[in-house]
């Protein structure tokens, strides 16, 4: 059966020298790097990153969900996999068999998941997740008793059958933020201290990460074992502001082609909702991508696109498959390509800033339509 090119419609290339150069920035920490791929390693390409990322000095890697963590098995990927989200303990049998880590968000799971392994006589690998002031999936640690409580806790779900718990981590959630520095601090304490309280206790084997993207950038990596490289992996600021320059570089591109061009008279309203109305006799460049592409449907009439290294207005709504670009004056053309953002286009936080969001999600949500090329 004939296939269809990668770049017939539209398409991220994604560099893989990019990615590499944000993996060796992790590195240069000193610290073993987890590498997190989880949303298809925002947007890129989960398989092809997480196989490119273990060949090239990833340590391990971090997903969302335990199938996101079996596609990668089977695909060939052999580092340790950590499971960032709940898995019901039903599927144990899972885990073991894929040699895959579970986090353990509390005590009752992790004698759920620990009952489970012991009636199937097989035995999880786990790391425990400490929450120190995200409020959000973990053990409570934000407060001295509740340090105590966490590692009374975390010792016995050491000690638990069917479960092998070969590390812990919390998650820093203002780390971007320079005004927030003591609260990051205190998170950063109340995790060592129940780190110090386990050691106490006689376990002192736990490969222990604090430091997420913010954390590296910002050199407060020293005080564990292990880093987590999410969004800086991809090239992109956790804080979600557009640098000119910076030491990242970004890996996606999202790229189109000219489908049609026509020519408008003056007073034609474009697109949906006629939200554009042509000042003058108007050249349109029908490009082939739409929010189902990932380019999102908020951009419309704010945003501009590079053809043949110039930038064009996009013009009306954003639709489902494709947007429309004014390029009266220009000596575009059929076929012509066209970038939508990243490489020397829009920037992806420039994309956000106009969405009202932040460059993890737009990166994330470009949809698997947008074919991936990879460039070395």
């Amino acid at each position: 059966m004939r296939q269809v090119d990668d770049n017939a419609r539209t398409w991220a290339e994604i560099d893989l020298s990019a990615l590499k150069h944000n993996l060796d920035i992790a590195r240069n920490t000193g610290k073993r790097v987890m590498c997190v791929i989880k949303a298809n390693a925002y947007g890129h390409g989960a398989i092809k990153c997480g196989l490119f990322l273990e060949k090239n000095g990833a340590d391990a890697f971090a997903v969302a969900c335990l199938s996101a963590a079996i596609d990668l098995r089977e695909a060939g990927i052999t580092l340790p996999i950590l499971v960032l989200g709940n898995t019901p303990a039903s599927y144990a049998d899972l885990l073991a068999h894929y040699r895959i880590t579970q986090t353990l968000t509390d005590f009752d799971y992790a004698c759920g998941l620990s009952s489970e392994a012991v009636r199937q006589n097989i035995v999880v690998e786990s790391h425990i997740k400490i929450d120190t002031g995200m409020s959000r999936s973990g053990i409570l640690a934000q407060n001295a008793a509740e340090i105590a409580s966490a590692v009374k806790y975390a010792e016995e779900m050491c000690n638990l059958p069917g479960l092998n718990v070969t590390g812990m981590y919390t998650h820093l959630c203002v780390a971007d933020t320079p005004s927030e520095i003591e609260f990051t601090k205190a998170q950063t304490d109340s995790f060592l201290a129940v780190r110090e309280g386990l050691r106490s206790r006689g376990i002192d084997n736990l490969t222990c990460h604090i430091g997420n993207s913010a954390a590296i950038m910002n050199n407060n990596t020293e005080l564990c074992d292990m880093v987590r490289e999410g969004i800086m992996l991809y090239g992109l600021y956790p804080d979600s502001m557009h640098r000119e320059s910076g030491d990242l570089r970004p890996a996606m591109t999202l790229k189109s082609k000219v489908v049609q061009l026509k020519t408008v008279p003056a007073g034609a309203t474009v697109g949906y909702g006629r939200t554009f109305a042509a000042e003058r006799d108007t050249k349109v460049a029908i490009v082939a991508a739409g929010y189902a592409d990932g380019y999102p449907r908020r951009l419309s009439n704010q945003a501009y696109v590079l053809i043949n290294g110039k930038r064009y207005a996009q013009i009306g709504r954003v639709c489902m498959d494709v947007i429309m670009v004014d390029v009266t004056d220009s000596d575009v053309a059929l076929g012509d390509e066209v970038v939508l953002f990243g490489g020397s286009g829009m920037s992806i936080e420039e994309v956000a800033q106009i969405v009202g969001t932040i460059n993890y999600e737009i990166a994330s949500l470009v949809t698997p339509r947008a074919t991936k090329v990879y460039k070395y």
